[in-house]
């Protein structure tokens, strides 16, 4: 019996140290596992702040590869432009309506339709009725024969128009702009009318109606526009910008470097022989530069072309850190 009682002693003593052991290990094990988790929460911060979404490394060839443009972020002119379209009219103040000078049959027609014609050229003859003498029409402008309504025999009166001259030289851009935009307008406005070939010619805003078109809840507003070599045809249908403003931005950058990252606009910005984004806030930009209000300074070097190879160097990286 004295046996058995301490055996029993023996168990329930073990029992209790067993159990002391289990109540002292469980904080041990929670220090230890928060010690953990924080050391994998400081390796994640170091790791995001040097990699992964802020940081991209290239090796020379990789870099040369890319061929990035490395620009320096300054101050610059920004344009605001309004997009329109329109339609390439003849200038009404260059156009002549030639009309005989006397009623009369016409004897001879010198110029077809399309022709060029020089200022003072005789372009058709027509016999009068009154002297049966035989007179010279001639072309008051230079320009070409855009009309054109005399045929020999063919009897003409001295109130009517037997051709029409225009100088082709300038023309008018026919531009409709929406009721919202109306108060941007005013003559004098630069206009870039955009050719087919990429390039644009330049004019300027000289008319701007007074009313509105019901159909379309546009307004005509009206350019005068430079046309030395034939380029722009009337009739043909086109697209075009108004200055509508200037702002003058004390840092900006080209177009092509702002870059979407996580929703965010960035600008990768060069950091010795690594890229860092940089979370920046445009502003006003045109088809030169963009203003940077705030994110970027003065004299900072950024990527100004091929900045989305740096965008998916990034989108490589998470991808590689998730798995």
């Amino acid at each position: 019996m004295k046996k058995q009682l301490i055996f029993i002693s023996i168990i329930l003593l073990l029992a209790a140290l067993a159990g002391w052991k289990i109540l002292h290990a469980k904080p041990a094990l929670k220090e230890e596992a928060h010690e953990e988790a924080e050391h994998h929460h400081a390796e994640g911060d170091e790791h995001g702040e040097h990699g992964g979404m802020g940081h991209v490394e290239l090796t020379p060839e990789a870099r040369k590869n890319a061929n990035l443009e490395i620009e320096t972020a300054g101050p610059a002119k920004i344009r605001t432009r309004l997009p329109v379209y329109g339609k390439i009219a003849v200038n009404g103040e260059a156009v002549a309506h030639v009309v005989p000078r006397f009623p009369g049959i016409v004897k001879e027609v010198r110029k077809r339709l399309g022709e060029p014609v020089e200022k003072g050229e005789v372009i058709a003859t027509v016999e009068s009725n009154e002297s049966l003498r035989t007179y010279d029409v001639k072309s008051e402008m230079t320009g070409v024969v855009i009309q054109k309504d005399a045929t020999p025999g063919e009897l003409v009166k001295d109130d009517r128009t037997i051709f029409v001259i225009a100088d082709l030289r300038t023309v008018w851009a026919d531009l409709s702009v929406f009721r919202r935009d109306f108060k941007l307008l005013k003559t004098g406005q630069p206009v870039e009318i955009h050719l087919d070939s990429g390039g644009a010619i330049d004019g300027t805003i000289s008319y701007i109606s007074p009313f509105g078109a019901e159909s379309s809840q546009t307004a005509l507003a009206r350019a005068f526009i430079p046309n030395p070599d034939g380029t722009l045809r009337p009739g043909l249908y086109v697209s075009a910008a108004i200055g509508t403003g200037e702002t003058d931005a004390s840092v900006a950058v080209k177009p092509g470097a702002v870059q979407t990252v996580g929703g965010k606009p960035v600008v990768f910005v060069e950091e010795g022989d690594a890229f860092e984004t940089r979370e920046v806030k445009p502003g006003a930009k045109d088809g030169e530069f963009v203003e940077i209000v705030s994110g970027l300074r003065q004299g900072e070097k950024y990527v100004a072309g091929n900045s989305f190879i740096l965008k998916a160097e990034l989108g490589k990286e998470e991808a590689e850190h998730e798995h």
